[in-house]
């Protein structure tokens, strides 16, 4: 499973919407919208606002472990 798909499932799980989501990366949901299209890669600093909000490490989400 790709980075754009385990975020779309891990924002699913944790019941938020891609603007709630967005809100707390403090970032637009056309961003959150872009990841989960596969459209545009998040940086470093995405990444780590990403894993903070869904309370999942980078290496899962950057599909490095399944945990």
């Amino acid at each position: 499973m790709e980075f754009h798909e385990r975020l779309k499932r891990k924002r699913i799980q944790n019941g938020l919407t891609q603007k709630e989501l967005a809100q707390l990366c403090n970032t637009t949901p056309r961003v959150i919208q872009n990841y989960e299209l596969n459209e545009r890669k998040p940086g470093f600093y995405a990444i780590i606002a990403l894993c903070r909000a869904l309370h999942v490490s980078s290496d899962y989400l950057l599909g490095l472990s399944e945990e």
